[in-house]
C-alpha cells in the first residue's frame, strides 16, 4: 500500500527530506508538517489535504479495513 496523494515525483522529494516510512510520517506533529510542507514546493498543502498523517498511521497499523473504510481500497 501507498498513501493516496504520494505520487513518484513526491516520494522522491519526501526522500530528499530524509522521509521514507509510513512510520516517519505517523509520527509527524503539526510542527513537523508545517516544516515539511514549506520544502514541498509545488506540492505545499498536500499533506494536510490529503490527511498524510492519519493515512500513515492506518498503513503503519496494517488496519487495511480501516484504511480502506475511509480512503479507499489500496
Amino acid at each position: 500500500g501507498r498513501i493516496k496523494g504520494i505520487g513518484p515525483k513526491l516520494k522522491a522529494l519526501l526522500a530528499s527530506l530524509g522521509v521514507t516510512s509510513f512510520a516517519q510520517i505517523a509520527a509527524w506533529t503539526d510542527e513537523d508538517m508545517a516544516r515539511i510542507d514549506a520544502q514541498l514546493g509545488a506540492f505545499a498543502g498536500r499533506a494536510m489535504r490529503d490527511n498524510w498523517v492519519e493515512q500513515a498511521r492506518l498503513l503503519a497499523a496494517g488496519d487495511t479495513a480501516a484504511y480502506e473504510a475511509k480512503f479507499g481500497k489500496i
